[in-house]
Formats: structure tokens, C-alpha cells, sequence
């Protein structure tokens, strides 16, 4: 039956991120056995679940790659045997962030988040600007897991500005920032692809812990074939728009109809909102297309869809076809 040894005999291997590992796994039996490598919980850094050979080689490990390693020895006598291997990889500081952009209001609360990989374990420390941050009875610093966080109870004008959580350890050092604001955030426009030869209802959400006041639309028509391409000038209006409020999310919801546009166009649009506090960042530019005129896409007056009377009629020979 199989017999094997593990190299290093210690089965215990350290190494930093980047460089390369060598696993082995000496077996012996008549006849000579397979060796099979494996990731308990988990595959191997090329993808697979298994390896053959007595060698496993680790180029440029991550620290994802840490784990433990087995290897797995049969001939078809006896049973397999297994020997295993742990991996520990050191690495600098991985810092994410939740939100980048952290929406709040005078009074409330905010928290801003760093999520911190580190092996050595890492030390966080909170900046504001250039400043230095220490604990108090209205600033919080706590960490659950990997998250550190930093809470600012009943926010004053003040604390509004760019903030960093600075990471480092004995072999390197990391560094992301956030923005706590009373702003509104960029609008996320959200209505469809298509409108209506003359109309088109713009929809877009925004985080904002106040009331939106006031919505700006830039929107224009884009002039272009397969060897043209043109836009027309820029539609400005200043609108005070309905809105419904999502306090899980401090998120707003508010639409708008744009009227008198031409058939069978590209339009492009652009929103900004506003609250007490002042204008939010412009959104990600949104486009759509107008359909030819005649071709109803949403039935004016209401939300409810139609589809073109040609689609409705094969639609319908699609299902007869079916029935009988």
C-alpha cells in the first residue's frame, strides 16, 4: 500500500505575497503510487480541483492562496493516504471602502467604512483632511472582523469634508478616502432605453438624507448616421419634480416628462439635484432613443406598456401556431 512524506516535514510553510512555493509529496508503494494535490475548502490557484505530481509550484502567490494543501497518494492497494501542508502568506495592507461618497445631515449620524486585509495584523488610523483623528464621546472607532469604522454621532457642519483610513503593518502601508457631505449624491438615471416619438419620462434616484428642492436636466438631441455624428445644443430646465423617500436607503425617487422631442432621434441627458446643503455631482450620462413616428412604445397618459401593432400580431400568430 502507499506511504508518503510531506516536504517541509513540519508541513508548515511562510511565505510573503509574491514570491514562489514549492509544495512536495514523496510516495512510495508497489505499484508506485498516483499523488493528487488539492486546497481543503477551496481549489488550487491554477482554477482546478486537482493536480498530479509529487510537485506543487506556486508562482507569485497571492493571499488568497493561503490555505491548506493536501496530497493525496493510491496504487489501488490498500486505501489513499493523505498528508497535508498549510500555507501562510504575509502581506502589506488591502484596504476597500464600503462607499467612497457618505451622505449625511446636521444632527444625524454617519459611518464611514474601511475594510482592511493585513497579515501581520494591521494598525488604522482615521484622518480628516490632514488631520489627525482621536476618539471621543461624538467620534467612534470600532472594527467588526475585517470592517473598521468610523462613526460620527449628531454631525455638525464641521465634520463635513474628505476623510482616509491610513493602514500599515511591518510590510507596507495602504491608504483610501471617503467624502461624508450634506450634498446630495449623483443622480442614478433609471428609466429605459426607448420613449415615444415626442415624449419621454426621465426617472433617477439620489441619495439624500434632506429634501430634494430643485432638479437641473441637460438634455439634447444627437444628430448622427454611420458617417455623421452631431449634437444639438443643450436643453437646460430648472424643475421641482415629486418625490417618495426610502429611509432603509436614504434614497429619493422623482421623475419627469420631456416633451416636443423629435421621432426616431438619439437623445443624451444629464441630472443634478440640489438640497439645503447645495447642487450634488451631475450623473453618468444617459441615452435613449425616440421612436419613429406612429410607433407607440408606452401609451401616452399612462405607464402601462404596449408593444407596436406589428409585434402584437406576430405575437399572437406565434401563439395560435402553438395552439393549434
Amino acid at each position: 500500500p502507499p506511504s508518503l512524506q510531506i516536504l517541509p516535514p513540519n508541513g508548515q510553510i511562510v511565505t510573503r505575497k509574491g514570491g514562489p512555493v514549492s509544495f512536495e509529496c514523496k510516495a512510495n508503494g508497489n505499484p508506485p503510487p498516483t499523488v493528487q494535490w488539492s486546497k481543503k475548502d477551496g481549489l488550487l490557484p491554477s482554477g482546478h480541483q486537482v493536480e498530479t505530481g509529487y510537485l506543487l509550484n506556486l508562482n507569485d502567490v497571492r493571499r488568497q492562496d493561503g490555505g491548506v494543501y493536501q496530497c493525496t497518494a493510491s496504487n489501488g492497494i490498500g486505501q489513499p493516504v493523505t498528508g497535508e501542508i498549510k500555507l501562510h502568506v504575509l502581506y502589506p495592507p488591502e484596504v476597500s471602502v464600503l462607499r467612497s461618497w457618505v451622505n449625511s445631515g446636521e444632527g444625524l449620524e454617519a459611518k464611514l467604512d474601511c475594510v482592511v486585509h493585513a497579515d501581520p495584523p494591521a494598525e488604522v488610523t482615521w484622518y480628516q483632511d490632514s488631520f489627525l483623528l482621536q476618539p471621543t464621546d461624538r467620534r467612534l472607532m470600532s472594527k467588526v472582523g475585517n470592517t473598521h469604522t468610523l462613526t460620527i454621532r449628531n454631525v455638525q457642519l464641521s465634520d463635513f469634508g474628505n476623510y482616509s483610513c491610513v493602514v500599515s503593518n511591518s510590510i507596507g502601508k495602504d491608504k483610501r478616502y471617503m467624502e461624508l457631505s450634506g450634498k446630495p449624491g449623483p443622480a442614478k438615471v433609471i428609466s429605459g432605453q426607448y420613449s415615444n416619438p415626442h415624449e419621454y419620462d426621465l426617472k433617477w434616484v439620489v441619495q439624500s438624507v434632506f429634501p430634494v428642492i430643485e432638479v437641473r436636466i441637460l438634455y439634447r438631441r444627437i444628430m448622427s448616421n454611420s458617417s455623421y455624428h452631431h449634437p444639438g445644443h443643450w436643453h437646460d430646465l430648472l424643475v421641482k419634480p415629486a418625490q417618495t423617500f426610502n429611509s432603509a436607503t436614504s434614497e429619493r425617487s422623482q421623475r419627469y416628462r420631456l416633451t416636443d422631442l423629435q421621432p426616431d432621434s438619439v437623445y443624451e441627458c444629464l441630472v443634478q439635484t440640489k438640497n439645503q446643503h447645495g447642487y450634488g455631482e451631475l450623473s453618468d450620462l444617459h441615452q435613449w432613443s425616440t421612436s419613429s413616428r406612429g410607433r407607440f412604445i408606452v401609451q401616452s397618459g399612462t405607464t402601462r406598456k404596449r408593444c407596436h401593432l406589428t409585434v402584437l400580431i406576430m405575437t399572437m400568430v406565434a401563439v395560435l401556431s402553438k395552439t393549434l
